[in-house]
């Protein structure tokens, strides 16, 4: 196939047969020019295997970029809560790993403004009020946030 939709595939994985499942991805995207759109929450695999990543929450794509703009230059509050609660291998210090505080919005009464609104430790005025535009910051990097948009009015 061109395109391999794959919905999270390790889940409930020990760490053997994860490795073989994303070989297999890898190799089959390889051996015949395929794409790949990886469902996952596992982050590790998606900096293993991907090159372009969409954070979603609560049903809405709040950052889009390529691994080392989301790795490295993410710009939603969300993207970098779920960083902060990923162990970094390559960090010589053992850091605290920090949960997300709260809990997911009800999507059968979503928020009016942005989902992530009642998790953010950042939120505004405006980001109960209206889902926020996208800012581009480069051809491949955007983000979904009041914090990063020119009309916000931080408060």
């Amino acid at each position: 196939p061109k395109l391999i939709i794959a919905d999270e595939p390790t889940t409930a994985l020990d760490v053997p047969i994860q490795a073989q499942v994303l070989e297999l991805i890898d190799t089959l995207r390889n051996e015949r020019d395929s794409s790949i759109i990886m469902i996952t929450h596992d982050l590790g695999v998606v900096a293993k295997l991907c090159d372009r990543i969409a954070i979603m929450y609560g049903g809405k794509i709040v950052e889009i970029g390529t691994d080392r703009e989301i790795f490295y230059e993410g710009k939603h509050p969300y993207t970098a809560g779920l960083l902060s609660c990923v162990a970094n291998p390559e960090d010589d210090d053992e850091k605290d790993l920090s949960p997300i505080p709260g809990s997911p919005p009800d999507l059968l009464n979503p928020p009016k403004g942005c989902p992530f609104v009642d998790r953010c430790e950042k939120a505004m005025r405006i980001c109960k009020e209206r889902m926020p535009e996208v800012t581009v910051f480069s051809p491949t990097h955007q983000c979904a946030c009041w914090l990063n948009h020119s009309k916000a009015v931080k408060k």
